[in-house]
């Protein structure tokens, strides 16, 4: 694979691992071993809290309700159908939870309405309640869905809602997640390493496709091949030589005289 190409993927590979490796941490420490998302609203005051069927029977499992009144404070808790819940609140002044966020694991809420809310548990309408000086719950199962919660301060003002589900394979699928995130973030980083120490590749020249390299080398064996061949004469001659003086001593003294 290409130098770059490598970059490419390692960078991208890094960045998709990093992302995936963030959230599933952050889903697993806010859900803990037992999957347990719990989300929170603001203090509602005086205003009666409704939680409808679309958040309250959007997951295939059991919810947990729980309303707690200001210090000093009573809170009332029921549950009925979406119809008569709607009915029983009219027009009057109430804060609504449209969904969930799980960044800051918070309620979305919404108000509408005016005018003062009357006392809601005189209505006949209320499959289930329950009152309280403190914390109030109430579990919600899909069984009876669609279903609708509201929740009212008799005395006081409604201080927080917090709305809970339990599931443990959300927790071992926030792990696994940080797990490939993880193993995608290594292994980006390991092809932008390899491909920073990638030596670049050198090219093979052919010396006889040079013609400079062809004559220079044709010079010098030409200049090797002449230079052999006169070494060659010169000890023939002397050999020659050095046979002829020992066979005419007498010649060679002559001319030495």
């Amino acid at each position: 694979m290409p130098t770059l190409a490598k970059r490419v993927v390692g960078a991208l590979l890094a960045l998709l691992g990093l992302v995936l490796t963030v959230f599933g941490l952050w889903y697993a420490v806010h859900l803990g071993g037992s999957g347990t998302a719990t989300f929170s609203t603001a203090a509602s005051g005086t205003n009666p809290v409704l939680v409808p069927q679309t958040v309250l029977n959007r997951v295939d499992g059991v919810v947990k309700v729980t309303v707690t009144p200001a210090k000093g404070g009573t809170v009332w808790l029921a549950a009925a159908s979406p119809s008569d819940a709607k009915a029983v609140l009219g027009k009057t002044a109430h804060t609504t939870v449209d969904g969930v966020s799980t960044r800051p694991w918070e309620l979305e809420t919404s108000t509408t309405g005016t005018g003062a809310t009357p006392s809601l548990a005189a209505s006949d309408v209320w499959r289930n309640t329950d009152t309280g000086e403190g914390a109030v719950s109430m579990t919600i199962e899909q069984a009876n869905a669609p279903e609708t919660v509201i929740a009212q301060a008799s005395k006081g003002e409604i201080e927080r809602v917090d709305l809970t589900w339990q599931r443990k394979s959300w927790f071992v699928q926030s792990v696994i997640a940080a797990l490939v995130g993880l193993f995608l973030l290594l292994s980006g980083l390991s092809l932008l390493w390899s491909s920073r120490h990638a030596r670049p590749a050198t090219s093979s020249v052919d010396p006889t496709s040079d013609p400079e390299v062809t004559a220079t080398d044709g010079s010098a064996a030409a200049t090797t091949d002449g230079s052999a061949a006169a070494t060659t004469d010169g000890l023939a001659q002397t050999r020659a030589m050095r046979r002829q003086a020992a066979q005419n001593p007498s010649s060679t003294e002559e001319e030495n005289a």
